[in-house]
């Protein structure tokens, strides 16, 4: 029986004033009336995530419940609701189950629950932005300065973290701290410097046009942390793009252009005198609710177009007008780094470059290596301590329960 309470809601759907924690049971789902809101939840779901001791392994906390399983006609055969103890379910293949209220907010799979889950992204304005600036010791040192560094890469796709000590290999040292090096084919600690014999147009003194790094791998390694040893030479400034601000206005002024740059693959390739990567992908990929979730730009390192005959001028009108953009100033920062900035890009959204640079006028060297994205949200959250989910039921409650 679901708990009296004081408290009352307008429930969205009948307009009536109904009680907080009203539980309705349909044919195929429930609704719950929490916090004002009307939540609903498909029985299959409920069954499929119970944390029942023997629908869980209780070291690990992992599923033991085999999903296809469960019959397609599952149902409470009843429930309640309460709302300290949560949702108590007495299934029809005969397994009891709750649901904490703490958990039934968490996972919560409505629209508006699900977009807040999605973390915060803020694109950047025409005129571009400031990266956030982070001091080496609070980031290495303190919980708080490392989750306002993460949150920062997370929300604004760049970060520039400012006292690195220049030696060799700190970068390295770095990310080890907060997670893990992403290995790709060339060097694990790449040194960036003018080399007239060097594999890549970055050993060049020229501008470097703004691009994502490795689009030549099918997943492209997702952060790149750029470490200055030295930065005396005249010239050279760093510039970022947010592609993410870019693509948003080329959706908004030419749909079509981003659904071709959306479809076409388009082949890359990253070669040394021992080593090569090669893949071939549309430019923008979408995650399953139409949000960008990766953009590959790299003028340097394409290769020849192969598609259908009546495909070729659509993506050169798509991709001109999308390089007008990213070419124009606008969602642009330009900087000088010190020595012993290290810049950090998310680099499924943010594109770097830099101008030209005097490599006869002063020392100019950097060391970068790869990251995964995922590792920084990762980090976070266990910094916040929210990436324990539920402890199953100890085995000995089975009885209990019984």
């Amino acid at each position: 029986m679901n708990e009296a309470t004081h408290r009352y809601s307008t429930h969205p759907t009948t307009g009536t004033t109904m009680p907080e924690g009203t539980l309705t049971l349909g044919e195929r789902s429930l609704s719950l009336l929490l916090d004002g809101r009307e939540r609903r939840f498909h029985y299959v779901w409920l069954r499929d995530n119970s944390w029942a001791a023997a629908d869980r392994v209780f070291q690990s906390s992992e599923r033991r419940l085999f999903t296809p399983s469960i019959p397609a006609t599952i149902a409470p055969a009843k429930a309640s609701f309460d709302r300290h103890e949560g949702l108590d379910v007495l299934w029809s293949d005969g397994q009891r189950a709750r649901y904490s209220t703490g958990w039934l907010r968490r996972y919560d799979y409505s629209g508006d629950p699900r977009s807040a889950r999605r973390h915060a992204v803020t694109l950047w304005g025409e005129t571009g932005i400031d990266p956030p600036r982070f001091a080496h010791a609070d980031v290495v040192d303190t919980r708080e300065g490392q989750l306002a560094y993460l949150d920062a890469v997370s929300e604004y796709g760049a970060a520039i973290v400012t006292g690195v000590p220049t030696v060799h290999h700190e970068v390295e040292r770095f990310a080890e701290t907060i997670g893990h090096v992403r290995e790709v084919a060339f060097e694990r600690v790449h040194n960036v410097r003018h080399d007239p014999t060097g594999y890549n147009v970055a050993h060049t003194p020229g501008e470097l046009k703004p691009h994502t790094d490795l689009p030549s791998y099918n997943w492209p390694p997702s952060i790149q942390l750029l470490h200055f040893l030295a930065n005396q030479a005249t010239g050279g400034e760093s510039t970022l793009v947010d592609g993410w601000a870019a693509l948003a206005e080329l959706r908004a002024d030419a749909p079509a252009h981003f659904d071709t740059l959306c479809r076409v693959p388009v082949p890359y390739q990253l070669f040394s005198q021992d080593e090569d990567t090669w893949a071939e992908n549309p430019m923008i990929q979408l995650d399953a609710d139409g949000n960008i979730k990766l953009f590959r730009f790299s003028n340097q390192l394409a290769q020849p177009l192969s598609v259908p005959f009546d495909q070729v001028e659509a993506f050169y009108d798509a991709y001109r007008h999308l390089g007008a953009i990213i070419d124009s100033g606008r969602y642009r920062a330009t900087f000088k780094s010190d020595d012993g900035d290290l810049l950090t890009v998310h680099s499924h959204r943010v594109l770097h470059g830099r101008l030209p640079y005097d490599p006869g006028s002063g020392a100019r060297q950097l060391q970068d290596v790869y990251m995964e994205f995922d590792d920084f949200l990762a980090r976070g959250r266990v910094l916040r301590g929210e990436h324990m989910p539920l402890a199953a039921q100890k085995p000995e409650e089975i009885e209990e329960d019984a």
